[in-house]
């Protein structure tokens, strides 16, 4: 499976995962009806979107794989949210008790696309977005 917002009001992975495991849970009125036996729900969700998005893109990406695309992140461990949890913990606590501002690094590709929780390419996003709509503002 992938996620992803189709209408591009707020974009976060945090959020899609948590509703899309608690819509299955409203669903089958159960708990933790992502993961099949035993198991961490916030990997099998994080893990299930990395793959289903990899796939649904054509990317050889979505695991650390010798020959797959270093497409990888870096969380914030020390974050509050997060700060009590073991290793083997942060992906459940990523999911369901952090915000996506614990993401600190995002590396798309190998290249590092988000440094200290900014995109290195803000600025002039920014700017261009601002001349865009300055733009399509003037021709109303």
């Amino acid at each position: 499976f992938g996620v992803g917002s189709d209408s591009n009001v707020l974009i976060s992975l945090t959020e899609e995962l948590r509703t899309l495991e608690y819509s299955q849970r409203l669903r089958d009125i159960a708990r933790n009806v992502m993961v099949v036996g035993e198991g961490s729900v916030g990997e099998t969700l994080y893990m299930g979107a990395a793959k289903g998005g990899a796939q649904a893109l054509g990317r050889g990406a979505g695991e650390i794989s010798v020959g797959e695309l270093a497409d990888l992140v870096a969380i914030d461990s020390a974050a509050p949210a997060l700060c009590t949890l073991r290793q083997d913990q942060l992906l459940d606590g990523l999911v369901f008790g952090a915000k996506d501002s614990v993401v600190t690094d995002v590396w798309s590709a190998g290249r590092h696309a988000v440094q200290s929780g900014r995109h290195v390419k803000r600025d002039t996003i920014i700017a261009a977005y601002r001349t865009a709509m300055a733009s399509l503002m003037a021709a109303l």
